[in-house]
């Protein structure tokens, strides 16, 4: 049986860890940098790579993906997918050329990062267990997502589609 003592030590621990739950997902992006004609799309992420490297995020499941999500109401696919990086990545990236829509309405884009960008250190948000830059050789060691998008990722990033330096 819990004394009263031992009972308020235990609320408000659980205060303190509710507490840090919502500022950590109470941050907010940065303002998005695309300034152009903007595309609507129901999802949109970016396609950042270094040499023979794509940035990737890997969720909780263990899959991989380019960083991307879901659009808010009113938000353009560009700003989405510089949203949706920085959330799950932490990088601060300007949204270029669209590379390809998925049948799924995710768009894709090349993005490069502004001046202002950083490392991979995403805000603590809960929605990915990891983000790196991976190897095209590596690329089949890993389940994927969407598989149909390993393919497609690695031809455009050996095709040079999206030679940027981190």
């Amino acid at each position: 049986m819990c004394s009263p003592v031992s009972f308020a030590k235990f609320r408000g621990v659980c205060a303190v860890v509710v507490a840090l739950a919502v500022s950590a997902c109470s941050g907010e992006a940065p303002s998005c940098p695309f300034t152009g004609v903007a595309d609507t799309a129901p999802s949109a992420g970016c396609f950042v790579a270094s040499g023979q490297e794509l940035l990737l995020v890997q969720g909780f499941n263990g899959k991989l993906s380019p960083p991307g999500g879901s659009s808010v109401p009113g938000e353009s696919a560009q700003c989405t997918a510089f949203r949706e990086t920085w959330e799950e990545t932490g990088l601060r990236l300007r949204p270029g050329e669209l590379l390809e829509v998925f049948d799924t309405g995710f768009h894709l884009y090349r993005c490069d990062r502004d001046a202002h960008s950083g490392e991979i250190d995403p805000p603590v948000r809960f929605e990915i267990r990891d983000a790196f830059f991976l190897p095209v050789a590596r690329f089949d060691k890993f389940e994927w997502r969407y598989p149909e998008q390993q393919l497609l990722l690695k031809a455009r990033l050996m095709d040079g589609a999206g030679d940027q330096s981190p």
